[in-house]
């Protein structure tokens, strides 16, 4: 296999990690179950080899232990109480502060595209408006362009 198709199947990987931890951050949300068990059910349902497990296990193991974190970086550009927002919006501003406050690695122009990708596809009709501006503002406080 080339490189470059090496690399569009490591960034398509990466993109069906950050659906799969959607997924699973909106269950955990929505039922409330253990995160080890949500995430075994998210493990079942990812066909192996189709998602980078790696940055996965990083992301579910930061977010679901510093929810309240990151809800304080969401906060200050919020104006409105966090247990409002809608768990699909609120699981993928989980899964961008993350990236963009953990991962340096990820450029923010990758992390800000995929995450209003993931809003148009999941969230309510304007809710990729939300997290872009969202976002936006936290890579501004986060991130030197």
């Amino acid at each position: 296999m080339s490189t470059a198709n090496l690399r569009r199947q490591a960034i398509e990987q990466r993109s069906q990690a950050r659906r799969q931890l959607l997924q699973g951050l909106y269950q955990w949300q929505i039922i409330g179950d253990d995160a080890e068990i949500v995430k075994e059910n998210q493990m079942i349902d990812a066909r192996a080899g189709e998602i980078d497990h790696d940055y996965f296990d990083a992301a579910w193991a930061y977010i679901t232990t510093n929810t309240e974190q990151l809800d304080c970086c969401a906060a200050d550009f919020i104006r409105r109480n966090m247990a409002t927002l809608d768990p699909v919006e609120h699981a993928i501003l989980w899964i961008g502060i993350y990236e963009l406050t953990q991962r340096i690695d990820i450029h923010q122009n990758v992390i800000i595209n995929e995450a209003v990708e993931l809003a148009k596809q999941f969230g309510s009709d304007d809710g990729y408006k939300f997290v872009n501006g969202v976002l936006d503002q936290c890579a501004k406080r986060h991130r030197a362009r």
